[in-house]
């Protein structure tokens, strides 16, 4: 009896190896495994200072994603920056030359990630704009500090709309007229009424305050079978997410815009006013910036 259990045992703990996550080195996201249950993705662009969304990160991503669907040991991944002030910016508008299939790739990812057993949150202490935004907005919950938290759609500045599935998510979470009202306005919401409208989950004075309330509710989710967690997401995802199609849509309408000779105009002044996408007051204060594009 002894032996058999412990041959039991045995074939658990090898089977709980072959498909615990074993992730390779990604360019621009660092990960963390020490939280047993627990994978962290932190945004680390070292080519950017204001830790644009890359080619590195999305590709990073989908890897990531596919590894987690054969995963039964993560139930959280926990998302956040490890650049100062700045969550993911926006799309990186240096890549050259442009890539059409960006904007799709990166619903799909988005879509995928949705589909996952595993509850995705993300921590935000500073400025999620554009595809930053689109990010945040698919994940299962989203938290964010009251000092640098900026978030927001501001395409319409630049003659573009939202390409990321940005247009689709927000009037799930804070009704058609709020979505109206920031994404064609391109203005930024603060953490504060983030919260207050239904952006973000819950805002924060502090980030020991945030890290404390994520970590206790990661600890709760731990406790609760994969499995359940999953088929609660999907039920929830029934009534509140976008059909993939319609993000696709979404795609192929920014792409009309991208190729407009005014779009691409407003994106080289903005290049320009951001001193090719450098920190500073238009890259942080964006949305409030965007009138300077017209100056």
């Amino acid at each position: 009896m002894t032996f058999s259990l412990l041959r039991i045992s045995a074939i658990s703990l090898f089977l709980s190896a072959v498909v615990a996550l074993d992730l390779p080195i990604y360019p621009g996201l660092r990960t963390n495994q020490s939280r047993h249950g627990v994978l962290e993705v932190a945004f680390n662009n070292t080519q950017s200072e204001v830790n644009v969304w890359s080619q590195d990160a999305l590709a990073g991503l989908i890897d990531i994603v596919q590894r987690l669907q054969n995963d039964t040991e993560t139930k959280v991944v926990l998302f956040k920056s490890d650049v100062p002030q700045y969550f993911i910016a926006h799309l990186d508008l240096l890549i050259q030359p442009f890539d059409t299939t960006i904007a799709g790739r990166t619903i799909e990812l988005l879509f995928n990630m949705s589909n996952l057993p595993q509850i995705t949150i993300g921590a935000v202490e500073g400025v999620a704009r554009g595809a930053g935004n689109e990010f945040l907005v698919s994940l299962d919950m989203r938290f964010a500090t009251k000092t640098h938290t900026l978030l927001g759609q501001p395409e319409i500045g630049l003659g573009l709309i939202p390409g990321g599935g940005g247009s689709q998510y927000l009037p799930r979470l804070i009704g058609r007229g709020r979505a109206m009202e920031y994404i064609l306005s391109g203005n930024d919401v603060s953490a504060v009424e983030a919260e207050r409208i239904g952006w973000i989950n819950k805002a924060f004075d502090t980030t020991g305050e945030m890290n404390g309330y994520i970590d206790n509710l990661i600890s709760r989710l731990a406790l609760f079978p994969l499995s359940a967690l999953g088929l609660a997401k999907q039920s929830i995802n029934v009534a509140s997410r976008p059909q993939l199609s319609d993000l696709l849509g979404d795609a192929d309408r920014f792409l009309q815009t991208a190729a407009n000779p005014t779009a691409q105009a407003f994106i080289g002044k903005a290049l320009e006013l951001t001193a090719n996408q450098s920190d500073g007051y238009v890259e942080r204060f964006l949305g409030e910036a965007l009138p300077l594009l017209y100056a």
